[in-house]
């Protein structure tokens, strides 16, 4: 039912009438919080203060903190901690002379976690990335083992003849060989394919996570995969999330995934000699929550349609720096007890550990179903340091300047980062002079993690070429 407006009149005991007053008009306080969509997550007895960040405040403004209408504090921030499980509803109010705003954030308490961590194993035998691989002639490649607590064992091998070649590595600890197989193939670009005109990757070859809470189970989007997954129904599982633009998680440290397109990719800087960007992805980043992923470049040098030749890294903004590690190697142990944190101990000798938290996904392993027979995982690439912080309830993962997927960099528009192949670097940081490539691959870069969001894990929503979007 509409109700008709009511006039109120106001009379002086003046003989003239003075006019009603007016409020002045101008802009209300804007409350912001250093999170997403205001929430908050803590486990019992433990403690957060939130601390917002509010415009256009004035000698009249006052603040009022409320939880379930009674008012808990008048200060510009408020510690709130409990030791019962739920969720709570804080409320801000916040005045100017212009009116007053209010704005409520959610904090759930969890149950505390359980803290006994497993031990960790010795990282063991010497491991290798490859065994066998293909590369274009002309081109050099570094060949090494992984393994703690001894020298580096590799060897420089230079394409100089097409044909088969065999490199044997010889560990100094135990003296067992290891040979690698070395394709050579014909000269750069003896396999490039014409644009097809579409846009997005059109296979995944790989996807191998690490361990992490958003992997196989995530509690805002579900189960990721049935229990018995196999490794292809999972690679097409993430092409159906990129064409749905749906997010994937590449769990810890290492964990990566493989993308092809339908045709060669070009270099803008080498074919129209013209710096630009040639391939997007897109993820989640944000300016305190950035989850950096090192972006790999391959060409296909023998031919077959598979991503097994020579690898470059996209140099980002840390490359060459101290925040950056090159041949790095970390190796994941499965638990042996559900509902536990899963240990990795490095190629550098250091452990640590991905947190096991049931908020957020209660699977019983973080550990994948296509990898279910195993009781290790081993990952090889490059390293960000670490830069991600936690206090007092609130975790803050700056991003770095640029060249990193799920980044929130320069080279971000929203939530779409773009990238030049012109950047793909050989082992020893020379330009690869790479015309066009046809594979990538998305690692995640650090082993950070923070009490209430976990292990620091790139996500990926999209893998297309700039030059058909």
């Amino acid at each position: 039912m509409l109700l008709a407006p009511c006039l109120l009149l106001l009379a002086s005991c003046h003989d003239d009438p003075e006019p009603a007053h007016t409020q002045e008009e101008g802009p209300l306080p804007v409350i912001t919080w250093v999170m997403s969509s205001g929430r908050f997550r803590i486990q019992a007895g433990e403690t957060i203060q939130l601390v917002p960040d509010i415009e256009h405040l004035d000698e009249t403004s006052a603040y009022v903190w409320t939880i379930e209408g009674e008012v808990v504090g008048h200060d510009n921030y408020y510690t709130f901690t409990t030791d019962e499980v739920g969720e709570y509803y804080v409320m801000l109010t916040v005045n100017n002379r212009f009116g007053e705003v209010s704005d409520e954030v959610k904090i759930t308490v969890t149950e505390a976690e359980n803290t006994e961590l497993p031990e960790i194993p010795e990282m063991g035998s010497w491991k290798f990335p490859w065994t066998e691989i293909n590369m274009a002639v002309g081109r050099t490649l570094k060949v090494r083992a992984y393994m703690t607590g001894t020298e580096e064992v590799s060897t420089v091998f230079t394409a100089q003849a097409e044909g088969c070649h065999t490199v044997t590595l010889t560990n100094p600890q135990d003296g067992s060989r290891q040979e690698v197989v070395i394709n050579v193939c014909p000269p750069p670009g003896t396999h490039r394919r014409p644009s097809t005109g579409q846009a997005m990757v059109n296979r995944i070859y790989e996807y191998m996570p690490a361990p992490g809470h958003q992997v196989n189970g995530y509690i805002i989007t579900g189960k990721a995969f049935p229990d018995d997954c196999t490794h292809e129904q999972a690679c097409d599982s993430v092409l159906a999330h990129f064409s749905r633009m749906w997010s994937v998680s590449l769990g810890g440290q290492g964990g990566y995934l493989i993308a092809g397109f339908d045709h060669s990719v070009p270099n803008s800087e080498m074919t129209n000699g013209q710096s630009g960007y040639d391939l997007c992805i897109r993820s989640n980043p944000f300016s305190y929550q950035s989850e950096p992923g090192i972006i790999w470049v391959s060409q296909d040098d023998n031919g077959d349609g598979l991503p097994n030749d020579q690898w470059f890294e996209l140099a980002g903004s840390e490359y060459g720096t101290d925040n950056h590690s090159v041949e790095y190697a970390i190796t994941y142990y499965r638990p042996e007890k559900e509902k536990s944190a899963v240990g990795w101990r490095d190629a550098n000798n250091d452990t640590g550990y991905i947190p096991y938290l049931s908020y957020w996904n209660p699977s019983p392993y973080y550990w994948q179903p296509w990898q279910a027979g195993a009781s290790e995982m081993t990952f090889f690439g490059s390293r960000l340091r670490d830069r991600s912080t936690y206090e007092k309830g609130i975790s803050d993962i700056p991003p770095y300047d640029w060249g990193y997927a799920d980044n929130m960099g320069s080279d971000h528009q929203g939530r779409v980062g773009y990238f030049s192949i012109s950047k793909a670097r050989t082992w020893d940081g020379q330009p690869a002079n790479l015309e066009y490539i046809d594979f990538v691959r998305i690692q995640t870069a650090q082993t950070g993690a923070t009490p209430n969001l976990g292990e620091i894990s790139t996500e990926v929503y999209y893998i297309g070429d700039c030059h058909l979007q």
